[in-house]
């Protein structure tokens, strides 16, 4: 019973931050992040001053929960790829996926998405941050795949390589002109490009010379 209560609580914490993170973005987009007081989200989240503070300690930290679901549905999608994609393929294909999804669509498109998250600072460094946790979270995966030692230097380049990498295409495509026919046709072509650079093939070359 008590553990099932914890669970409960959880639920329920996890559906204000949400809430909380959707009145958010909506407000960002709308007024512009310094515009926005805390007052004003905690309104459009229906929720007091008070209990805001009790679940973001400012308003850098609102869109934490999205990061965080975002990341686990990114590592979900990768860990679910066949054994015998190349690692390339496998990152490319399930950040297409996790794209593809979409699934705050109903409170915020993807591009305004990252258009915060590039361009207020606060959240910016928040998203660092959770790219490297990520970074740090696939390795152990990423090296199974590419049959390299978790624990060595080429894992770890790896892993943070191939963020760092994903990043760079989401920060460009948000300064891209959708409507501008020569731009990328969509993210995930611009995510391919990037790791296309990155020379993946390296990497099995080496384990299989």
């Amino acid at each position: 019973m008590e553990r099932d209560q914890r669970g409960l609580a959880e639920r329920r914490r996890d559906a204000v931050r949400m809430d909380i993170a959707a009145a958010a973005a909506k407000l960002f987009i709308a007024d512009g992040f310094d515009a926005t007081s805390v007052e004003d989200i905690a309104q459009g989240a229906g929720i007091s001053v008070r209990t805001f503070y009790r679940h973001c300690e400012a308003k850098e930290d609102t869109l934490t929960p999205v990061l965080t679901s975002g990341i686990r549905d990114f590592a979900g999608y990768l860990a679910a790829r066949p054994a015998d994609e190349s690692v390339a393929v496998a990152v490319h294909e399930a950040f297409v996926e996790c794209l593809r999804q979409d699934r705050y669509a109903e409170f915020v498109s993807t591009r305004d998405l990252f258009v915060i998250l590039t361009s207020v600072a606060g959240i910016r460094a928040r998203w660092m941050v959770a790219a490297h946790d990520l970074a740090d979270d696939m390795r152990t995966h990423l090296a199974e795949r590419a049959g390299l030692d978790p624990a060595g230097i080429e894992a770890r380049l790896l892993s943070h390589t191939l963020i760092g990498a994903l990043t760079v295409a989401l920060e460009y495509w948000v300064t891209c002109d959708p409507d501008d026919p020569a731009g990328p046709a969509d993210v995930g072509q611009l995510a391919e490009s990037a790791l296309s650079v990155l020379r993946l093939d390296v990497g099995q070359s080496t384990r299989n010379a």
